[in-house]
């Protein structure tokens, strides 16, 4: 009885066999595409955490140069007034 019904219906189970196929390869590759998007995402939040701590480091060493920009000419003011 399964026999007749496979051959009558030969095409339709041929459909369904290729059907569960195609949507296990169609899982597959979003899986992957997820994976991906993750890696992405989390080297994305490598740089910017890089970026953040040189964009920290710049702001330290102009605030540096400004003080000692400061300083420079507060002695040759100094030097200047005692002249």
């Amino acid at each position: 009885m399964a026999d007749a019904f496979i051959k009558d219906n030969l095409s339709v189970v041929v459909s369904f066999v290729l059907t569960v196929f195609a949507a296990g390869g169609i899982f597959a590759e979003f899986t992957a595409l997820k994976d991906e998007i993750k890696l992405v995402h989390d080297r994305l939040d490598e740089k910017i955490t890089v970026i953040n701590n040189l964009g920290n480091r710049i702001l330290d060493i102009e605030k540096k140069a400004e003080y000692e920009r400061g300083l420079l000419e507060a002695k040759r003011n100094e030097q200047r007034t005692k002249n």
